[in-house]
């Protein structure tokens, strides 16, 4: 049983309390004086524990660099999203995310949060006295139960015409077996038209370093397929816009900060190697637009 995301303690134990973590970056995002984004919310759901957790993690300005850009880019994402009709979204493993208080959203949209029982709980608790600007449901379920994650897709795919699904910072603690079985799931349901996703190929035994996996021991990342985008494109998922990590930077004016030693490194890589590194990770968002193979 996961502890309760109030616990003092810096240790990672569940999947659940890496949304702390995630928040934390956020709040110390939403204080620079040149913030990519503002998210007053943060702080407050992070708390002292996601505080603790984000001291307690190796490479935090890499870490911080990484999920800030994943933030923006997504909140880019779900506006073409939007822009295309979506009338509903669906946010699985939707942790401390606040976009449905902090992004500009159509009152008449549905957001509908989809997480494990405890973070609902706490969520809802600390955001009690705040108003969101659209329509948001919370659904507290684990969506490894595959009955009832099929029951709440179907439920929610009958009352909807066009939705978007998040699945951001979720696949990579999901096996490719898991991860194929949840795509089916989503292909399955006429209105489920489009997904964002964040992406790492490669593996994540390949793009996680070891210290890193050391503290996520308890919640390890599983997803080892390769070439991750063309996976879900075999699942009949068509890439509508893909956003490179170093590019997003890049446009952003916020440079990756790597470690002396790895520029240093980077000098005797060859070319293609490093164009493969910099193509490696980003933010995807398919649209249903053909049958899976």
């Amino acid at each position: 049983m996961p502890q309760h995301p109030t616990n003092a303690s810096s240790a990672i134990t569940h999947v659940a309390d890496t949304a702390l973590w995630v928040a934390t970056y956020r709040a110390l995002e939403s204080q620079r004086p040149n913030a990519l984004f503002r998210d007053p919310l943060a702080d407050l759901l992070a708390g002292d524990r996601g505080r603790k957790i984000a001291a307690s993690m190796p490479y935090p300005k890499i870490m911080a660099w990484a999920l800030v850009i994943r933030t923006v880019a997504i909140d880019a994402l779900i506006a073409r999203a939007l822009a295309l009709g979506v009338d509903t979204v669906i946010n699985l493993g939707a942790g401390l995310d606040t976009r449905p208080y902090r992004m500009d959203l159509p009152a008449t949209l549905r957001w509908v949060e989809v997480d494990f029982p405890q973070m609902i709980a706490y969520k809802s608790e600390k955001l009690e006295s705040q108003q969101p600007v659209c329509r948001l449901e919370r659904i507290a379920a684990d969506l490894s139960d595959i009955s009832l994650r099929r029951s709440i897709f179907q439920r929610i795919g009958s009352e909807t015409k066009r939705v978007l699904i998040i699945t951001e910072g979720v696949l990579a603690y999901l096996t490719s077996a898991d991860a194929g079985e949840l795509s089916r799931d989503l292909f399955a349901v006429p209105s489920f038209q489009y997904w964002i996703q964040d992406y790492y190929m490669g593996g994540t035994k390949r793009w996680a370093p070891r210290r890193m996996r050391e503290r996520l021991k308890e919640s390890p990342f599983k997803f080892e397929e390769p070439e991750w985008l063309s996976f879900f494109e075999r699942h009949g998922w068509t890439i509508l816009e893909n956003r490179v990590a170093a590019d997003e930077a890049q446009r952003l004016k916020r440079r990756f900060p790597a470690p002396f030693l790895w520029t240093l490194m980077m000098l005797f890589v060859p070319a293609k190697v490093r164009e493969k590194w910099r193509n490696s990770s980003g933010y995807v968002m398919y649209a249903k637009l053909r049958t899976p193979l």
